[in-house]
């Protein structure tokens, strides 16, 4: 059994007295949730499961960092020593730990300050990583939710179905999910979606098999998800890219998308990794700088008043249909 000492090196915690060591001991997650023996995942080329069991813990190093921190300073030191490729990550899993320690100790300022300090390089990942903790703390939903922007507080619904796949894949693989009616359901199995990636073990076959037993009607919002994941955190060739994209078949502007909003999530942060560039020149045809701000355009030009569907889902639709006029694609 490790120490408190050892398990506060080994998954980004500090000591921060009796409270925050109460805190850490109930909710602190440990690095080898991220492992896909103890996650169950698919087996995987070695060098593959490296790297998504490598995101995976980096998640939960900026979770518990910022579960035991008292506001976004506190995080800041652990967030800047992560690589600019996985720093999103490191910021995702912050938000998710904040939004909780917010809500065990009845303050509303952490998840704030955390969303403050990071929106203008992490937004995206911001609005994601709170979505996990609607898992974990559902009463405070309604709260979490309205610290966060109206356009993209429908990512903490694709937040939510990621953790749940990540968790509990076989539940899901098995017809259970936690949204099931109205947009929130669609938001949901997007995440759904990226995490199936992991839960495949970064294999596009494994992937494409797992999604054939979820229902047809929910395949277009999962391609969605495993194109973001495919293109964001990768690793992922081109040649998976381009098997990926015609598996998708009539699905396929949905999977442009996804690899669309990855982009642009790894633009806002200025840094674009190799498989990302190669993923968007694969599906799209066109550079990165140039796809972002596609997808920038797009979101400028949505309706200023929220509507039915939601200008989040009008968005993705509308850099879906721009998928098919740069690439001439049609189904």
């Amino acid at each position: 059994m490790r120490t408190t000492g050892d398990a506060a090196a080994a998954d980004g915690l500090s000591s921060t007295g009796h409270a925050s060591f109460s805190v850490r001991r109930l909710l602190g997650l440990s690095l080898e949730q991220a492992r896909f023996q103890v996650r169950g995942f698919a087996a995987a080329d070695p060098s593959r499961q490296a790297a998504l069991e490598t995101i995976g813990q980096t998640f939960i190093r900026g979770y518990n960092a910022a579960l035991v921190a008292r506001n976004a300073d506190a995080v800041l030191p652990f967030i800047s020593s992560v690589s600019q490729a996985e720093r999103g990550f490191a910021v995702e899993g912050a938000a998710m730990g904040a939004a909780i320690a917010d809500a065990i100790s009845f303050r509303a300022s952490l998840l704030a300050s955390c969303i403050e300090a990071f929106e203008a390089d992490f937004t995206y990942l911001l609005h994601v990583g709170a979505g996990w903790s609607l898992a974990r703390v559902p009463w405070r939903r309604r709260r979490i939710l309205a610290e966060l922007d109206p356009l993209l507080r429908w990512l903490a619904f694709d937040g939510l179905g990621f953790h749940d796949t990540y968790f509990y894949h076989r539940r899901i693989l098995g017809g259970w999910r936690r949204e099931r009616s109205g947009y929130a359901a669609r938001a949901y199995d997007q995440g759904v979606g990226r995490a199936l990636w992991f839960v495949a073990g970064g294999s596009v076959v494994a992937a494409i098999k797992l999604l054939s037993s979820l229902p047809e009607s929910r395949h277009g919002d999962i391609w969605s998800g495993i194109g973001l994941a495919m293109t964001y955190a990768g690793p992922a060739t081109t040649g998976d890219i381009a098997l990926a994209g015609e598996a998708a078949g009539p699905n396929r502007p949905q999977f442009a998308q996804g690899v669309a909003f990855a982009c642009e999530a790894r633009a806002l942060a200025r840094h674009i990794p190799a498989h990302t560039d190669h993923a968007v020149r694969t599906v799209w045809g066109i550079g990165a700088e140039e796809l972002s701000g596609l997808v920038r355009k797009a979101r400028d030009r949505l309706p200023e008043a929220e509507a039915d569907p939601p200008r989040y889902e009008l968005w993705r639709t509308a850099v879906a249909g721009a998928f098919s006029q740069t690439t001439g694609w049609h189904a």
